[in-house]
């Protein structure tokens, strides 16, 4: 206690030099807080990003990929894919990491003659999980849609079809058939992916016969780095099923994130370190002004350690209140930064999976990457950071002062 109430008396003494010096900890810590916050954030962003934009982070599908139904009659004359039952849902939809489910039912089938998939969806968890089709022309389903479909823009091309006339779908070989209207046209900018229809997963079930089943269950995970995890999980959780991710985009988003916070905290670094010159300069000068003060003490009985304790408190202050102070300009400053340089952090995006008839059947998007995210992670570490540039750089000037022999420090004038 002796040593903190001295060590506050000694910085209230020399007020100018400990606030000069207190303020090379703030800058250091302010910059480090900022980019950090500034981090943070386009690292919500950008898991928002890929969470609405990105498609399902995981798939799941039966483990047995295909199976005879229907006389064989599978895409090309293929086995159809085997099927999970409804139930296997609401186990995954339970797990943790687990944002959002949609689950899909496809199968080959025959419009006006021509082979094509089609994908029976729920339109509400479909659009959340994969970000929904780039519709140029009419609408996407909706849950209570009945005998409506949407087609990809190749397909009605080469079927010579519009948005609201009707076309006979039917399950090839001998299966049912049933009318349905076309309510919309998707564009995917790949012609082979546009062979397709989308019909909702209850029509999708009662032409197929195949009631209570599904062939695919897309996934959503809360967080693009936890996608192994999560199909970890499920793989260890649902027997007899068969768990794909796309793990390049997602590591590769990862990668980035990464890459940006260790560029930004290594330039908070290098700016905390200049700033621990400061104090280093000034508990050295400190020590040098209270030369005989040490002397003295040592003189009337207080030992090496408790002069190292002495200048190791008044260091730690120092840290202490540059790091408090930096905290608290680091968060004003973090939220005035990106107003001031607005085009800096702001892309226009016209991402794939998004629709807008009214744009073309594209949005364009002006994302804002820099908003902040003041966490307590950023607050505690960049106070501790504060803390421990204090002690570090009072280590020095402590340990002198400590091994000064008494003699000669009354000595000193």
């Amino acid at each position: 206690m002796f040593s903190w109430s001295l060590a506050a008396r000694n910085l209230k003494r020399r007020r100018l030099r400990t606030a000069l010096t207190v303020s090379g900890i703030v800058v250091g810590i302010s910059m480090m807080f900022i980019l950090l916050s500034l981090v943070s954030g386009m690292e919500a962003q950008a898991r928002s990003m890929v969470r609405f934009l990105g498609g399902a982070d995981i798939t799941v599908s039966n483990s047995t990929l295909f199976r005879d139904r229907m006389g064989g009659g599978g895409f090309f004359g293929l086995p159809s894919p085997s099927t999970l039952d409804e139930s296997i849902i609401e186990v995954i939809s339970k797990l943790p990491g687990v944002y959002a489910i949609s689950p899909q039912f496809s199968f080959s089938g025959s419009i006006n003659g021509r082979r094509i998939t089609v994908y029976g969806v729920t339109p509400s968890s479909y659009e959340i999980v994969t970000g929904g089709l780039n519709i140029v022309e009419g609408s996407f389903l909706s849950d209570n849609s009945n005998g409506e479909i949407v087609l990809g823009k190749a397909l009605v091309n080469l079927l010579n079809i519009t948005r609201g006339d009707t076309v006979n779908l039917s399950t090839g070989q001998g299966g049912k058939e049933r009318i349905f209207k076309v309510i919309g046209i998707f564009e995917t900018g790949m012609i082979f992916q546009e062979y397709a229809g989308y019909i909702t997963l209850a029509d999708a079930q009662n032409i197929t016969g195949e009631h209570g089943l599904v062939t695919q269950i897309l996934v959503k995970c809360e967080d693009p780095s936890i996608v192994s995890n999560v199909a970890n999980i499920i793989q260890s959780t649902v027997p007899g099923v068969r768990v794909t991710t796309p793990t390049t985009a997602i590591q590769q988003a990862t990668q980035m994130l990464n890459t940006l916070t260790m560029f930004f905290a290594t330039i908070g670094l290098v700016a905390l370190f200049a700033g621990s010159f400061g104090v280093i300069n000034t508990m050295i000068m400190s020590v040098t002004e209270r030369t005989r003060e040490i002397g003295i003490l040592k003189a009337i009985g207080a030992k090496s350690r408790d002069i190292m304790k002495m200048f190791l408190a008044e260091s730690l202050l120092i840290g202490l209140i540059g790091g408090g102070v930096g905290v608290a300009v680091g968060g004003i400053l973090a939220y005035i930064f990106p107003i001031l340089t607005p085009g800096l952090f702001t892309i226009s995006s016209s991402p794939f999976g998004m629709r807008n008839p009214s744009v073309g059947g594209r949005v364009m998007l002006n994302i804002r990457l820099a908003t902040p995210a003041i966490t307590p992670t950023n607050i505690i570490l960049c106070f501790s950071l504060g803390a421990l540039v204090g002690v570090l750089a009072g280590l020095y000037p402590a340990w002198r002062a400590s091994r000064m022999k008494p003699v000669e420090a009354l000595r000193h004038v």
